[in-house]
């Protein structure tokens, strides 16, 4: 075990927002060699991974092209990673090939395609919570297989252990968020979104703007909805205008 895991763990007690666990998220898996990392927390499990915007928790330093580009394409429902998470508990390590001889070509499409943003191979931890909760934190590296198999197989157990008590701070800090409003953890990409809505510009006309589709647009919409507790993308402007996070011109 590493000398400096009990003082990580020590650390997150004292984390109180997704920010400020994920600027810890990003320096602690640096650390260990991993250059990028995603955590999905459901409310549920997600038998069906179709859901509501405020029911999932969603935290990673992936490039957002990668993330729209998920989101565009309906990956979700394919994804082999999120749906073996239900039924394992230990980490999985996958490639390109993961399941290779059973998948079928959409779901072999999600590995290849993460190749093209850079995701080469990684491992990904479930967690399933006492109150049916769940967490699936994916840890990704742009190593050679060689040493990211040297690489997990030195932290495979800091990394289990690490994906159980971050998971469990992402819980705690969004219990708070949700009896205290603020802050709201807004990404860059729904401020963005919001700022185009706030001077009256379309869900087409941000999509053309930022070269992502309208459907990408409305999905960072309602999240952002969602997390302000609102019904209409007017009012989720104005909250995040009233909150200081944007402005009413550019």
């Amino acid at each position: 075990m590493r000398a400096d895991l009990a003082t990580i763990l020590s650390d997150l007690e004292t984390l109180t927002t997704e920010q400020a666990l994920k600027r810890k998220f990003d320096q602690t898996f640096s650390n260990l060699g991993f250059n990028a990392f995603t955590y999905l927390g459901f409310k549920m499990e997600p038998a069906d991974v179709k859901r509501a915007p405020s029911d999932i928790i969603f935290l990673s330093n992936v490039r957002p092209a990668w993330v729209d580009h998920y989101i565009e394409e309906d990956l979700g429902e394919e994804d082999l990673l999120i749906r073996d998470c239900l039924s394992n508990r230990l980490p999985i390590r996958w490639d390109e090939n993961y399941r290779s001889n059973s998948r079928n070509p959409r779901e072999a499409r999600i590995f290849t395609e993460a190749l093209d943003f850079g995701i080469r191979h990684g491992v990904t931890v479930p967690v399933h919570g006492p109150a049916g909760e769940m967490g699936i934190m994916s840890l990704y590296s742009d190593q050679t297989a060689k040493s990211f198999n040297n690489t997990v197989d030195e932290f495979q157990y800091d990394v289990h252990m690490l994906s159980f008590y971050f998971h469990d701070a992402v819980q705690r800090a969004r219990t708070r968020v949700e009896h205290i409003p603020k802050p709201i953890p807004l990404t860059e990409r729904e401020l963005e979104i919001l700022q185009w809505t706030a001077i009256g510009k379309t869900a087409w006309e941000i999509g053309s703007i930022l070269n992502i589709s309208e459907r990408t647009v409305n999905f960072h919409l309602q999240n952002a909805m969602g997390k302000f507790g609102v019904h209409n993308k007017t009012h989720a402007a104005a909250k995040a205008m009233s909150a200081g996070l944007i402005h009413s011109a550019r």
